[in-house]
């Protein structure tokens, strides 16, 4: 299998996990501040949600967005199907591209910028693994379990 499609299979298997793991907290323990860079479960959710829709679009070559261009986040449920449906559809376009291809967009302060299909897929995998090893933290803050997310866990299941 392609690398990067290996990448973003395990991008979707580790988020898959984290989300089945946040859906065992209350509403409270979600909205708690618990000093993380974006404050604490919800706010990382939305930035890490956020982030995958800005780097999908601009990875498709559609229109630039922000994260005021999207909407509320979404009640966890809801999410898991949005998010899932986000990484199909992410994935089966980067199946039929170059890695080498440039793609141009303009960076949040509208700042003109190029990187390659593999450079920006790895820039979304890299930075969903970053904050949910967050997340992870956070659950244990919170005295919950914490899947294991680990890009070797994933290989291992593959392997089975």
């Amino acid at each position: 299998m392609n690398d990067l499609l290996a990448l973003l299979d395990y991008t979707a298997w580790a988020t898959s996990r984290i989300l089945a793991a946040l859906n065992l907290l209350t509403p409270e323990e979600c909205s708690r501040d618990l000093h993380s860079s974006h404050g604490g479960i919800n706010g990382t959710l939305a930035h890490l949600y956020g982030a995958d829709v800005i780097w999908t679009a601009r990875l498709c070559s559609q229109p630039a967005i922000t994260f005021s261009d999207l909407l509320e986040l979404s009640a966890l449920n809801m999410l898991e199907v949005q998010w899932a449906a986000l990484q199909t559809g992410r994935r089966a376009f980067v199946s039929g591209l170059n890695p080498e291809k440039t793609v141009a967009y303009a960076n949040l302060r509208g700042e003109s910028q190029s990187s390659t299909v593999g450079e920006t897929v790895q820039h979304i995998v890299n930075h969903g693994a970053y904050h949910r090893g967050q997340l992870v933290t956070m659950l244990r803050q919170l005295e919950h379990a914490a899947p294991n997310t680990d890009l070797i866990a994933f290989y291992r299941l593959q392997a089975k």
